[in-house]
């Protein structure tokens, strides 16, 4: 006689169920988090001219909150940062992102460690 026994795997199922929605709480935590750095960093970094620029680095989280989108409003935002054939680039919005991404890293980490 054969005998199969799946209550671990419903035991797991339930955890699973459950861990997924811890960490989708932590991960909205942690994009918002990082989110609100990249910004404070990228407007940290903006060069200045009449602070337009600047002023215009904004986040949107979308995604159920688990996406955030950073960048300026100001149509010229890409050719402060990437350059032209006549100035040369300003980078303000990569090193903002970089800076962060080992902090975003970790946590990321630390909440799948956590739920493991």
């Amino acid at each position: 006689m054969l005998r199969f026994d799946m209550s671990q795997v419903a035991a797991l199922s339930a955890d699973l169920g459950k861990a997924s929605g811890q960490a989708t709480k932590l991960g909205q935590v942690v994009v918002r988090t990082t989110a609100a750095n990249v910004e404070r960093a990228a407007k940290t970094n903006a060069p200045v001219d009449t602070g337009n620029l600047r002023n215009s680095i904004t986040t949107q989280i979308s995604g159920g909150g688990m996406t955030a989108e950073i960048g300026p409003a100001a149509a010229y935002g890409i050719y402060v940062e990437m350059g032209t054939r006549r100035m040369r680039p300003q980078p303000y919005m990569l090193p903002a992102l970089q800076s962060q991404q080992g902090a975003f890293e970790q946590a990321v980490s630390q909440i799948v460690d956590g739920l493991l």
